[in-house]
């Protein structure tokens, strides 16, 4: 089966060859092609050519090129500062209220990197689109709103400014489903990160005070745009809010591996797909490739059997220093013990 007609099968209840694999890669694909994560960010040309190879080499079933969780910020004014590794925000755009009057939704055409991040989309798209699902994932409102404002300062406006911050997240809202938009003009899917929304930084009434309504917004619009509800990822111990992310409408919910999957999938796995949770640090990055086997198994013994069915996918992004003979290994068991109907007894995981 290809990548796409796989992943189809796996979240539509039909019989699939092997369990489809979502190596959540981004700034990975500039170790895969040999250049440094800044040139890679930078040039469409490097990220289309970067995940096309990474897909080559690794044949994971979702390729993605980003805006990642800063894009929509960077475009909205955001300074970035590139090193070799994941960017981040070296100035925020807002210090103070009052200047948000003065920001505007940013325009994917022209604003940022955002034209880099589509083009380099269409051209993955022309060339592999036929086999592998493509996609774009952006950060959600929440945390564009951090990355506009500062994290720190932005959870202290929660409580100290809540108009304020209504405010702001109206605009991030509009301007995430503009990118959007214009992401499903090129033809590719959507995926969304709230990493700060997390219960590990926020209670479940901030959440549905001031995340939930805007996510709820940018999933309904991207679903009756693409026809495909968006998935979700949110970082850190979700537990306390996986009800409230099914609410979302997301057709996935990709969860970190601080969870226990097995309890996801019996609090909502009969209304939402699940996608995880492999250890990305401690053992993509630190561990054996028998670690790696057997974190496969453990997943796939918990998630295999979600009524709405289920992905393997990491916990969180592949760090970039991941030993390549560890993601072979993933997608090694994958294919051994994921294989259609899966064996629960050989997965030997209590």
């Amino acid at each position: 089966m290809t990548s796409r007609e796989r992943t189809l099968a796996a979240l539509t209840g039909q019989p699939y060859d092997r369990i489809p694999v979502n190596l959540l890669m981004s700034d990975y694909a500039a170790r895969v092609i040999g250049v440094t994560v800044g040139e890679y960010q930078q040039s469409a040309r490097l990220m289309a050519r970067g995940q096309i190879a990474a897909w080559q080499r690794y044949g994971m079933d979702l390729v993605n090129t980003g805006p990642g969780l800063t894009g929509i910020a960077e475009a909205m004014g955001s300074r970035l500062t590139f090193t070799d590794n994941t960017a981040h925000v070296a100035e925020y755009a807002i210090k103070e209220p009052g200047e948000l009057e003065r920001m505007r939704v940013p325009d994917p055409e022209r604003d940022g990197r955002l034209p880099l991040f589509l083009e380099a989309a269409g051209i993955v798209l022309r060339e592999i689109g036929d086999q592998v699902p493509v996609s774009l994932t952006t950060s959600a409102p929440f945390t564009v709103a951090c990355n506009l404002r500062g994290t720190e300062f932005f959870l202290r406006d929660l409580r100290k400014n809540p108009e304020f911050v209504h405010r702001l997240l109206r605009l991030v809202t509009e301007s995430v489903i503009a990118f959007s938009r214009a992401a499903i003009g090129v033809g590719v899917r959507i995926g969304l990160a709230e990493p700060t929304a997390s219960g590990t930084l926020i209670s479940p009434k901030l959440f549905r005070e001031f995340a939930l309504p805007y996510l709820k917004e940018v999933v309904t619009t991207v679903g009756s745009l693409a026809g495909t509800n968006p998935s979700l990822h949110i970082c850190g111990n979700t537990a306390r809010i996986w009800e409230d992310m099914a609410d979302t409408g997301a057709s996935v919910l990709s969860l970190d591996d601080e969870v226990d999957l097995a309890e996801a999938r019996s609090a909502v796995g009969e209304r939402v797909a699940l996608l995880g949770n492999i250890r990305p640090t401690s053992v993509m990055v630190l561990g054996t490739t028998e670690d790696v086997r057997a974190n496969v198994r453990e997943c796939l013994a918990k998630g295999a059997g979600n009524p709405k069915g289920f992905i393997l996918g990491m916990g969180c992004a592949l760090p970039i220093n991941t030993p390549p003979e560890n993601i072979h290994a993933l997608m090694a068991a994958a294919r051994e013990y994921g294989r259609w109907p899966i064996d629960m007894q050989k997965l030997a995981v209590a």
